[in-house]
């Protein structure tokens, strides 16, 4: 097909494709092209020698099919022949054909503090990480260590920016970047390879300027600029009255969502579509006070939950979300007696606040005046400078709840409707 076409990329990326240094850290914003070009790479290096294992890893089995199996242009569409993934032996796989035989690639997630459990006793010649920033740092470790055998170890990383204090950054590529030419050499070579949207090329300057609607403050930097930037000041420093708006007469509510808590205030949220102005609203809040939260059950907030929907005239039965972390199981198995169907949401923080942020920031999303509780959440919601100190790049866990639910709603139910 034609829109299936690979459109060739310019010098300065071929240059690195052919390169097969030990390891090479491809870095850059959303859609600069860092994927496509990295596999182009490790396929090149995989038909360039004479190997048979490798391993190919992301936060989570998942998510680095998503990005690099199983994506438009992604390993399957570039490589004519791959099999994949498929499961044998207990483990994923994916079979790249080649001159000297079938190389297989063993799949991993590397997000958790066990996940290098699952490496032991494999020997490997290659590694491909995808947002290595967000692999854990003991599966980094023991994953180089799985390459020790290998005649020509072959390692690629990709990520985007991230805090400059980050420990990949500190502990590695900061350190790899600083080695004599001699140390290289030994090493094997390092190269870091910084991609920029106009890298892209299917990103058009129209289509470049459009992104850069989408983002603001250090995700901007981040994900247009692709510098390394420190998290600072307010999460949303773009929400303000524009943001707080009475829903039309024509907004009918059809998805909740509840953040449950034991240790802290339990916060929950319904929300509808306007089909005037096609613009989504939260309508109505519910958040514990000290008290409810000292003496309420899980029965006691469901019947709380089923009053303010049947107020609200109803909403279907699958579309209830519910964090099941925090004790949250306990009331999602309680609202499963009753014939709910809740879902578990995504809980990734940073994705979930620049899904939420984009949606407050284009208008596609407003809070109900009704909801003061979640205005003054999403107000003073804040990044959390001790953690930067560190590395890490998170909010303030304090008054977050119904900035929390809210954040719940938005990526399972009202994202994937204004992409749709």
């Amino acid at each position: 097909m034609a829109d299936m076409a690979l459109k060739p990329f310019g010098p300065r990326v071929l240059r690195r494709i052919a390169c097969t240094d030990a390891l090479q850290f491809y870095e850059g914003p959303v859609r600069s092209g860092k994927t496509q070009a990295s596999i182009l790479s490790l396929l090149y290096y995989i038909a360039t020698h004479d190997v048979t294992v490798g391993i190919m890893t992301g936060d989570t089995v998942g998510s680095v099919t998503r990005n690099v199996i199983k994506s438009k242009m992604g390993l399957i569409d570039l490589c004519p022949g791959a099999k994949g993934p498929i499961y044998r032996d207990n483990s994923t796989q994916v079979i790249i054909p080649t001159d000297h035989g079938d190389v297989t690639i063993y799949i991993f997630g590397g997000g958790k503090a066990n996940s290098d459990d699952q490496l032991r006793g494999v020997t490997a010649d290659f590694w491909y990480a995808d947002e290595i920033t967000k692999h854990h740092p003991t599966f980094v470790a023991e994953a180089m260590a799985r390459l020790a055998a290998a005649d020509h170890p072959f390692m690629l990383w990709t990520t985007n920016p991230d805090n400059p204090r980050h420990w990949l950054y500190t502990k590695y590529t900061d350190k790899y970047l600083a080695m004599t030419d001699e140390e290289k050499s030994i090493f094997g070579g390092y190269h870091e390879f910084h991609f920029r949207l106009e890298d892209n090329p299917i990103m058009t300057p129209a289509k470049i300027e459009a992104l850069k609607l989408r983002y603001s403050g250090f995700e901007f930097d981040r994900k247009i600029l692709g510098k390394r930037c420190i998290a600072e000041g307010l999460v949303y420093p773009y929400f303000d009255h524009t943001c707080i708006r009475e829903p039309p007469e024509d907004v009918k509510v059809r998805y909740a969502s509840i953040d449950f808590g034991t240790v802290h205030p339990t916060a929950m949220g319904w929300y509808g579509r306007s089909p005037s102005t096609r613009a989504w609203f939260k309508v109505r809040e519910w958040v514990a006070t000290p008290e409810q939260s000292a003496s309420m059950t899980t029965t006691d907030y469901l019947d709380v939950f089923e009053r303010i929907t049947a107020e609200l005239g109803g909403i279907p039965r699958m579309n209830l979300t519910i964090d099941y972390g925090g004790g949250g199981e306990a009331l999602a198995r309680e609202a499963e007696k009753r014939k709910w169907m809740p879902v578990n949401p995504d809980k990734s923080v940073l994705d979930g606040i620049s899904i939420t942020g984009r949606l407050l920031k284009s208008h596609r999303l407003y809070i109900s005046p009704e909801c003061p509780k979640t205005i003054e959440s999403l107000q003073i919601y804040r990044w959390d400078d001790k953690a930067s100190e560190r590395g890490e790049t998170k909010p303030i866990k304090q008054d977050d709840d119904p900035a929390d639910e809210t954040r719940y709603a938005c990526t399972t139910f009202i994202e994937p409707r204004v992409r749709a």
